[in-house]
C-alpha cells in the first residue's frame, strides 16, 4: 500500500511536470527575426529548400500567385495564403492548432506553435497589389507631413524631397497627387497624376509662337513621337504598350490669366481657379482631351511644405510671382517641383497676348514667356484608375512599382 501510494505520488508529480512543460512550450510563439526570415534581400532556394539552421525550418516549396518560385522579389509586397500554406514537423506529424502569419511591412514570417523538433512548410504567397489611390491616401494617414490637401480637396505630395518616386516607363517619375473628377473630367474617379522626374530636354512650347495647346508643337510631339516611343524619342519616349495603357485620356483645362503679380491674384489657389476657368486669349480653347501634357502653376505652388521661417500657410498666402524673394526662400527650397538650374514649362497660357505661356523660373518665381522660347519639359500624365502599386516604398532607391 505504501508502495502504491508512493508510486501514485511520483506519478502525480510527473504529470504535473509534464503539464507545466506543455504549458511552457504552448506559450512560446515563434516570431522569426529578420535574420531568420527576411525578403528585403533576395534569398534563393538551394535545391528547392531554404534551410534556416537557427530556426530549424525548411521551406520545401514556395509558390507566388500559384506559380512555383525560387525566391520572393524584395521590391514587392506579398500576403500569405494561410488556407493553402501547410506545415508539419519534420517527422511528418501534424502540428496542432497551426497559426501562420506574414507581415509584409517587417518582412517577418510567424509560425506557432513551434518546437525544436523542427518544421517544414509549403508556402503560398499572393503578390499584394493595392490601388495607387489607396496607397497614397494611406501614406497621408501614416505621414501627414509628406502630403497635404489643397484648397480644393486634392491630395498632394509636399516638401523638398518626399517619398513620391514611382517606376514608370522603366524610369523614375514622381507622384504629384490624387485628383478629383473636377480636375480631370473622368466621371466618378479619383486619379493619380505623375510627372517625369527629369526633363526630356529644352523645347519650344510652340514653334509658331502661339499659346494654343491644342495645336502647339510641344503637344503634338508629346502625344505623337514621345507617347509612341518613335522618331527622335525612340530612347526617351514611352517605350512599351504596358506603360501607354496605364495613361488615362483626360480633359486638361486650358484656362489662362492676365494679371497675377499680387497676393490678390497670384496665389496657388488663384492659379488653380484660372487654370480651370474660361479666361483665354481670343479664340483659344478652354479644354483639351489627351494623354500627355505638363504641370500647372498651381501644381508647383501646392507642392511646397514651407520651412522654419516661412511655413506652408504663409507660402500659400504669397503670390508665386514673388517666390524668388529671399524672404520667401523657404517656399521654393521646400518644393520638390522646383529646380534651381532650369526654367520649366507649365501648361497654362497667358490671356493678354497670343504668345504668352506661364513657366517656373529657376530663381523660383512663376512668370510668363513667349511660346517660342525653349524651356525644360517634364511630361505629366494621369494614371488609369485600375493601376495598382505592387511594391516599393516611394523612395528614390525603392520607387513604387505599378501594375494593372
Amino acid at each position: 500500500m505504501e508502495f502504491e501510494t508512493l508510486k501514485q505520488s511520483h506519478l502525480k508529480r510527473n504529470i504535473m511536470i509534464g503539464v507545466v512543460a506543455v504549458l511552457i512550450i504552448s506559450a512560446v510563439v515563434l516570431n522569426f527575426t529578420r535574420a531568420k526570415y527576411r525578403v528585403t534581400q533576395s534569398i534563393p532556394l538551394v535545391n528547392g529548400t531554404i534551410n534556416y539552421s537557427l530556426a530549424d525550418l525548411n521551406i520545401v516549396a514556395l509558390y507566388i500567385d500559384g506559380v512555383a518560385a525560387d525566391e520572393l522579389d524584395s521590391s514587392k509586397n506579398y500576403t500569405l495564403d494561410t488556407d493553402q500554406s501547410t506545415c508539419t514537423y519534420k517527422d511528418g506529424s501534424t502540428i496542432q492548432n497551426l497559426t501562420l502569419n506574414y507581415d509584409s511591412d517587417t518582412k517577418t514570417f510567424t509560425i506557432a506553435p513551434y518546437t525544436t523538433k523542427g518544421t517544414k512548410c509549403t508556402l503560398y504567397f499572393d503578390e499584394q497589389k493595392i490601388p495607387a489611390v489607396d496607397v497614397i491616401e494611406e501614406a497621408y494617414n501614416t505621414n501627414p507631413n509628406m502630403l497635404a490637401y489643397d484648397d480644393y480637396g486634392n491630395l498632394r505630395y509636399i516638401g523638398a524631397d518626399p517619398n513620391n518616386y514611382v517606376l514608370f516607363n522603366n524610369e523614375l517619375w514622381r507622384i504629384i497627387g490624387v485628383f478629383s473628377e473636377d480636375t480631370h473630367g473622368v466621371s466618378g474617379e479619383k486619379l493619380v497624376k505623375i510627372i517625369r522626374s527629369e526633363s526630356i530636354g529644352s523645347i519650344e512650347w510652340d514653334s509658331g509662337n502661339v499659346n494654343d495647346w491644342s495645336t502647339a508643337s510641344l503637344q503634338t510631339t508629346l502625344n505623337g513621337d514621345y507617347l509612341n516611343g518613335s522618331g527622335s524619342y525612340a530612347s526617351t519616349g514611352i517605350k512599351s504598350d504596358t506603360a501607354r495603357n496605364m495613361i488615362e485620356t483626360v480633359t486638361w483645362k486650358l484656362g489662362g490669366r492676365a494679371s497675377y503679380t499680387s497676393s490678390s491674384n497670384g496665389l496657388a489657389s488663384h492659379f488653380y481657379g484660372y487654370e480651370r476657368g474660361t479666361t483665354v486669349y481670343s479664340g483659344r480653347p478652354t479644354t483639351w482631351s489627351g494623354k500627355v501634357a505638363l504641370m500647372y502653376p498651381s501644381d508647383y505652388g501646392y507642392a511646397t511644405s514651407g520651412g522654419s521661417t516661412t511655413n506652408r500657410e504663409a507660402c500659400l498666402a504669397k503670390e508665386l510671382y514673388n517666390w524668388d524673394s529671399s524672404s520667401f526662400s523657404d517656399c521654393k527650397n521646400n518644393d520638390w517641383l522646383y529646380d534651381s538650374s532650369t526654367y520649366q514649362w507649365t501648361l497654362t497660357p497667358g490671356s493678354s497676348r497670343s504668345d504668352y505661356v506661364f513657366l517656373v523660373g529657376k530663381p523660383g518665381f512663376v512668370g510668363r514667356s513667349n511660346a517660342s522660347y525653349s524651356s525644360e519639359v517634364r511630361p505629366s500624365v494621369y494614371l488609369t484608375s485600375n493601376v495598382k502599386i505592387s511594391g516599393g516604398d516611394g523612395t528614390s532607391n525603392s520607387p513604387y512599382t505599378l501594375e494593372v
